[in-house]
């Protein structure tokens, strides 16, 4: 007899941290609309990196971190690579709402950067899609385009 998965719920501890992040992620989005006007892309991105600080120094100072501080060359490449490409992205989206784009239209289309990470994830690590999450693929590229009229 197969054993049945157990629903997801909305109370799950990542769902609540994901919801969380939509709702940060989301007033980040508002919030760098409304700095481009007043100060450029570029110091920007200076005040979001000092913005950081305090969260890195409490990060640094996690038992967690001591922990798997060093454990592995490649991870902390990794760790310092995904930081740059958050970094750079960052002052590109700042630029794209600094030259007039609107922010309901360049956040939403920004926020498409995780099917660059479906599309990655298929060639590289050999993931699939089920017909479901390739419909909502296809709607997520709609709306984008639904948005931009």
């Amino acid at each position: 007899m197969t054993e049945r998965k157990k629903p997801r719920s909305l109370s799950a501890p990542w769902m609540l941290l994901s919801l969380l992040t939509v709702v940060l992620w989301g007033g980040w989005g508002l919030q760098s609309k409304i700095i481009v006007d007043r100060i450029s892309p570029w110091a920007n991105q200076v005040l979001f990196s000092i913005g950081l600080a305090p969260l890195v120094l409490w990060m640094a100072l996690s038992k967690n971190l001591r922990r798997t501080a060093g454990s592995k060359r490649k991870g902390i490449i990794y760790g310092l690579l995904t930081g740059v490409l958050g970094g750079t992205g960052n002052v590109a989206l700042y630029l794209s709402l600094a030259g007039g784009g609107k922010a309901s239209v360049v956040i939403p289309f920004v926020g498409l950067a995780p099917l660059v990470t479906v599309v990655l994830a298929l060639i590289l690590l050999g993931e699939s899609l089920n017909r479901l999450q390739i419909v909502g693929v296809i709607l997520a590229l709609v709306s984008i385009y639904l948005l931009s009229l």
